[in-house]
């Protein structure tokens, strides 16, 4: 159940992934764009990239016939390690870059609120609305590091499927 080959696969293509991942959160930050916002989905381009070459690492050096299962694990596998990586490189870039980056990317966050205001009383609510707009005073790094973590967890895992369908025997 537990297979080392598909865990060093996962790691090597997933620490891969997350410097790519992370490079591109330094460029967006650089460039004077929120990097989690937005403009931020650009830096999750290299997960399906990171997955579909360690799946085919797996298949040419490891296994040759590769199923669904073992290609999901292996998927899963450099997403989980891809997500983890660059959720802690964020976690440690906020806290080197300042506070300023969480204060921009909760000042957006607000002005998005804001714009689509009716929307989002008509959807959730007055009550729920006035309490998520309050909640992003109180955004923490690393609840910004776990946010991003999920996100690339359901990216990722997405990719891994559609990857696992396509290398299958």
């Amino acid at each position: 159940m537990l297979n080392q080959t598909i865990i060093r696969v996962g790691i090597r293509y997933g620490v891969v992934g997350s410097v790519a991942c992370f490079v591109l959160v330094l460029v967006l930050y650089f460039l004077g764009y929120n990097p989690f916002g937005d403009l931020g989905r650009l830096t999750y381009l290299p997960i399906p990239v990171c997955i579909f070459l360690g799946i085919r690492y797996f298949k040419l050096f490891h296994e040759g016939d590769v199923g669904f299962g073992r290609a999901l694990r292996v998927g899963l596998s450099v997403a989980f390690y891809t997500a983890l990586t660059t959720a802690m490189l964020v976690f440690l870039f906020i806290y080197i870059a300042g506070a300023e980056v969480l204060q921009n990317h909760v000042a957006e966050m607000k002005a998005l609120l804001e714009e689509t205001r009716e929307e989002q009383v008509r959807l959730l609510g007055e009550n729920m609305y006035n309490e998520g707009y309050k909640a992003l005073d109180n955004i923490t790094p690393g609840m910004l590091a776990a946010d991003d973590f999920v996100r690339r967890i359901f990216v990722g895992g997405i990719f891994s499927l559609i990857a696992a369908v396509f290398f299958r025997k």
